[in-house]
C-alpha cells in the first residue's frame, strides 16, 4: 500500500514514537523511509531576540545536530531492512514538509505532535496540525508517550 513513508524528525518524544511505527510500518509494507529534519529560521531568529540573521555557528551546530539526529535514526532503521534516503531543509516546517514528501512521492507521512494547547500553542503552532490540514496523502500523528496519561475518562 505504501511504498515510501516521510518520517517528520526532530529531538521529541513525540517523533521517535512517529519514528517507531513509521519503521513497522515499512517492514511490513516492505516500504523506503524519507527522514525530514526541517529548521525553521523565521521562528529561530525571532525566538532568540536577533533582529539579523541568526549567527553561522549557531546554525551549523543547529545543523550538525541534524545529521546526527539522521545517522541514529538511519542506523536503527537499516539494522531492520529498511532503506532511508533523509532530506534536511530550512524554511517553514509545513511547507517543507509536505514539498519533500510530494517530491519522493511519499503515500504517508508520520509526524509527532507534542500535544500543547492554549498560549503555548497559538505563540508555537501546531506543525503536525499544519501538516495535517494540508497533506494530500494520510499522515499519521503520534502524541508525546504518557502526554495524555493525567487525563480523566
Amino acid at each position: 500500500m505504501f511504498d515510501s513513508i516521510a518520517v517528520a524528525l526532530d529531538r521529541s518524544e513525540a517523533s521517535a514514537a512517529a519514528l517507531e511505527i513509521a519503521a513497522k510500518i515499512a517492514v511490513a509494507q516492505h516500504a523506503r523511509v524519507v527522514l525530514i529534519n526541517v529548521l525553521d529560521l523565521a521562528k529561530l531568529v525571532s525566538a532568540s531576540g536577533y533582529q539579523t540573521p541568526y549567527p553561522q555557528e549557531a546554525l551549523e551546530a543547529l545543523r550538525s545536530d541534524g545529521d546526527a539526529l539522521f545517522k541514529s535514526a538511519t542506523a536503527s532503521l537499516e539494522a531492520k531492512g529498511i532503506a532511508v534516503t533523509t532530506e534536511f531543509a530550512e524554511g517553514d516546517p509545513c511547507d517543507e514538509i509536505i514539498r519533500i514528501a510530494s517530491d519522493k512521492k511519499c503515500g504517508l507521512i508520520a509526524i509527532g505532535t507534542h500535544g500543547r494547547s492554549g498560549i503555548t500553542r497559538m505563540f508555537l503552532g501546531s506543525i503536525a496540525e499544519g501538516v495535517l490540514r494540508r497533506s494530500s496523502v494520510p499522515v499519521l500523528v503520534t502524541p508525546t508517550p504518557g502526554a495524555h496519561a493525567h487525563a480523566t475518562r
